[in-house]
């Protein structure tokens, strides 16, 4: 069962390790970012392979998700269907592992079926909601990256966080992005860099208009605050190497 300590996983020969991560990494699994903790190979010397927790092969149960009522969601190794599916949260498409509905009219990436639907932090008043917007019930603001209300794929309609008063937004697939690129140049890295410049531009390619000036009568704290509140939802865990990202225009 997903949580012991060691694990089998049928497409890879050695039993893997429950480990804390430092920094992210890409899941064998299901091909998406991941942070902390993890199944990895103990053989690190020559191999690299990792799996979210949630991407273990062994001891899978079927899934409920109160996004998607009366639903049972059964996890998959490959694709079951001929037609590439994408992710009925992020409707970035499905590359690896994934969980498929029995009804056939949901798809999911593992790592986005578990992200909350609620997410708050203990040092914040603020509260986060993930939402699939309708045309009966817009947004009101644009996604902070993307600056659209509506992103989609194949009819699918990527899901947001939002704040709890409807005037902050964020597309969970831009966030997934967003990280990836802020840690291809090096922002999320082990060793990098945390001088203001580069705090900077992490947080620019996070909200690229919006870093350094409110939004609406929104202040520029609520924003970091927000900022910080959906990364941290979508990573899975606060953790050191972000931290001082959110710290500064808060001086």
């Amino acid at each position: 069962m997903p949580g012991l300590d060691k694990q089998k996983d049928n497409k890879h020969l050695h039993d893997l390790e429950r480990r804390s991560r430092e920094g992210l990494f890409i899941c064998n699994g299901c091909k998406e970012l991941g942070f902390g903790n993890c199944y990895k190979c103990p053989w690190v010397w020559f191999c690299d392979y990792v799996l979210h927790v949630g991407c273990i092969s062994e001891g899978r149960t079927p899934l409920s998700n109160s996004l998607f009522k009366n639903c049972e969601f059964q996890f998959y190794q490959t694709n079951p269907s001929t037609v590439a599916p994408a992710c009925h949260i992020c409707a970035l498409d499905i590359q690896g592992r994934m969980y498929r509905c029995s009804k056939g009219k949901y798809s999911l990436h593992p790592y986005c079926a578990t992200l909350q639907t609620t997410f708050s932090l203990r040092d914040s008043d603020m509260k986060i909601k993930l939402r699939r917007g309708t045309k009966l019930n817009f947004f009101k603001s644009k996604c902070l990256k993307c600056d659209r209300k509506n992103r989609s794929s194949n009819d699918v309609q990527c899901l947001s966080y939002v704040s709890s008063d409807g005037n902050l937004c964020y597309h969970v697939a831009c966030m997934k992005e967003a990280c990836r690129d802020n840690w291809n140049k090096g922002y999320f890295r082990p060793g990098s860099e945390t001088n203001e410049q580069s705090k900077f531009l992490a947080l620019q390619n996070l909200a690229p208009k919006e870093v350094l000036s409110s939004v609406g009568q929104t202040s520029e704290v609520s924003l970091i605050t927000f900022l910080k509140l959906v990364v941290y939802a979508i990573l899975g865990e606060p953790f050191d190497l972000i931290a001082p990202l959110f710290q500064f225009s808060q001086n």
